[in-house]
């Protein structure tokens, strides 16, 4: 079905490979799945069987590829397209519409689906992944969370013979998360063969054939499930993967002295005539650091943007050590990290997206604290998920502020560096810093907040990560209906 002799590529012509004599054979109906840490190649070998790193991307290719029979180096995008379906780690890259049923429809109405049989399809594709309220929704106003949910029903709608995954769990909620489990189950019932690039593993159980352990490029080992099950800790860690077992991550966390306050006072939004927050009200301290959770569409990056000035409330003030923060000057005080890193990222180079922000600052140290060394002279844009994010959370340290927002700074994390970001979050603790950061990521959570908070759009309910963690995790996987 898939089939790789020797293939290595770059990005840049003269630049090193970044894969390394790829050789691998997968069968119809088998699902693989590559593993490592960020950076190790693992999004540029789905882009290699998808077609983009050749065709969109451009770069060297050495080797051979056959996907489905056809040589896709000699077939357009939308050819291999009609063969192979993927699913991006960032939503945003992939859509051509404005609705959520448009989007839907619009690969099914390039192939020349039957107008009668489209609507069909956009139902079913959207109940496979319990996205039946979004039908009507505007893509502009969706959350990644239910932006990631419409990615991958329009690629389940035009029902291709293979998939490709790019983190797939990323952006979405654990109950989301279990939604897609139960896709991935399906089509492997259909008999779809399944290409998924992950750090997070638990949700693969009883999934995964076979098991693809990257480092450098190169592919290292390679594992059955049950193989992959009995590898001892230390591999887990060195190949940047994520807990086996949700269930036994123990809370890393610490409380410092609280000595300055952000506090929301009756604050309401909507967009158009959808209520999304109503009179919220909240006492933040430093020396914590606090996790919002919530489904998605709750209101959690809205939250965000009102908080950082990038939207206004139509009620209610915001407050820092007492001092009401109007809209216009929240961004000298408050700093926002999307959970789109590309938004963030604006130069040539890693160097000078970190000279931007403080011009006097120590790069060459900077980016060994992110283990981004090697990467100082790249383009942002040819790094992989996990390194933009890291390389987006090094530039905000270097911009004083009262307040630090982060919106899932651990997407596309591997294991390694997920614990990596969450000892800069306890950096930022002890200088006082305010921070807020929305999660799905049940491990980042536990290792990097001490106070996690339930957002229903109307209030906050307060969770310790040390005496409600089982009541936590079940809020995340929707187990309970109530958070009380």
């Amino acid at each position: 079905m898939i089939k790789l002799e020797n293939v290595s590529f770059s990005y840049n012509q003269d630049s090193e490979n970044i894969l390394k004599n790829i050789s691998i054979g997968i069968k119809k109906g088998e699902v693989v799945a590559f593993i490592g840490s960020s950076g190790c190649g693992k999004t540029t070998l789905t882009r290699i069987i998808n077609g983009l790193a050749y065709k969109f991307y451009g770069g060297k290719l050495n080797g051979e590829i056959t996907i489905d029979g056809m040589n896709p180096c000699e077939r357009e995008l939308y050819e291999i397209g009609r063969r192979v379906g993927s699913i991006f780690q960032n939503p945003k890259s992939q859509f051509f519409a404005e609705n959520v049923e448009d989007e839907i429809a619009f690969g099914l109405e390039n192939y020349g689906v039957d107008r009668e049989k489209i609507s069909g399809r956009i139902r079913e594709a959207l109940s496979s992944i319990n996205g039946e309220n979004l039908i009507d929704k505007s893509l502009f106003y969706l959350s990644s969370g239910e932006r990631q949910k419409i990615a991958i029903a329009s690629i389940n709608a035009l029902d291709p013979p293979i998939y490709v995954f790019d983190e797939p769990s990323a952006n979405l909620d654990m109950k989301s998360v279990e939604a897609l489990r139960k896709l991935m189950l399906s089509l492997k019932t259909q008999g779809k063969t399944m290409v998924i690039s992950e750090h997070r593993i638990y949700y693969l159980k009883g999934l995964v054939d076979k098991y693809y352990y990257l480092e450098s490029g190169e592919i290292k080992n390679s594992f059955s499930e049950k193989e992959l099950r009995s590898t001892c800790n230390d591999f887990f860690r060195t190949a940047g993967l994520r807990a086996y077992s949700l269930e036994c991550v123990v809370p890393k966390t610490k409380k410092i002295k609280e000595v300055n306050s952000m506090e929301l006072d009756k604050i309401c939004f909507s967009y158009k005539k959808e209520k999304i927050i109503s009179e919220l009200s909240y006492s933040f301290k430093s020396g914590n650091v606090y996790g919002i959770i919530g489904d998605n569409g709750v209101g959690k990056s809205t939250l965000f943007k009102i908080l950082s000035g990038l939207l206004k409330e139509q009620k209610g003030n915001l407050f820092i050590n007492g001092e009401k923060i109007k809209k216009t000057k929240r961004k000298r005080r408050i700093y926002y990290l999307s959970n789109n890193p590309d938004s963030n990222l604006f130069e040539v180079s890693l160097e000078d997206e970190l000279k931007l922000n403080d011009p006097k600052a120590d790069i060459d140290s900077i980016l060994h604290q992110f283990h981004l060394e090697t990467s100082k002279e790249l383009h942002p844009q040819i790094l992989s998920g996990g390194q933009k994010q890291r390389l987006t959370i090094a530039a905000a340290e270097l911009l004083e502020r009262d307040v630090y927002l982060f919106d899932e700074p651990t997407s596309g994390l591997d294991g390694n560096n997920m614990r990596l970001i969450a000892e800069r979050m306890k950096t930022l603790q002890e200088k006082q810093k305010i921070i807020l950061i929305i999660s799905h990521d049940y491990e980042f959570l536990m290792a990097s907040c001490n106070k996690v908070l339930y957002l229903d759009g109307q209030s906050f309910k307060e969770f310790s990560t040390e005496s409600d963690k089982e009541k936590i995790l079940k809020i995340l996987k929707g187990e309970v209906k109530s958070y009380v």
